[in-house]
């Protein structure tokens, strides 16, 4: 992969560092397929879109989206999007991944009691799950349609 772009200074908060488990993973070439969800890395203007959403729906707490499930077929959240989102507030280097669904109408948790992960690699391997379970559900649905 010759083209990933990762927000850099000075857009990202003060003090910031992506996890090195994230940078290997899109650096190396290490993306794998994991629909319904998508390395934001690799759309540059998707990725700045996203990211000012989420500054200006965030003011208080700047979370910096690298993934996005996006199943415009309605499969997967009823086609509402999904981001996966890097704690901005976070200075350890292994941030916390928070979600933002816009599916979700209801008000929104505290900080305290918002789901989130742990980190990048919590959330990669779940996201390895969903997938491979999403991928057999799809399959199966095509095969009863068919």
């Amino acid at each position: 992969m010759s083209n990933i772009f990762l927000y850099n200074l000075p857009i990202l908060p003060n003090g910031f560092a992506f996890p090195k488990s994230y940078v290997d993973t899109v650096k190396n070439n290490n993306i794998i397929h994991i629909e319904p969800w998508s390395f934001l890395c690799q759309d540059i203007g998707m990725s700045l879109s996203y990211y000012g959403s989420m500054l200006i729906k965030y003011t208080n707490h700047p979370l910096i989206p690298f993934a996005i499930a996006n199943d415009q077929s309605g499969f997967f959240n009823d086609g509402y999007i999904i981001l996966a989102c890097f704690d901005g507030n976070d200075t350890s280097g292994d941030p916390k991944v928070y979600f933002h669904d816009y599916g979700y109408n209801g008000e929104e948790p505290s900080w305290e009691n918002r789901y989130h992960l742990d980190n990048f690699l919590t959330w990669f391997e779940l996201a390895k799950a969903e997938s491979a379970q999403y991928k057999a559900e799809r399959s199966e649905l095509d095969l009863v349609k068919y």
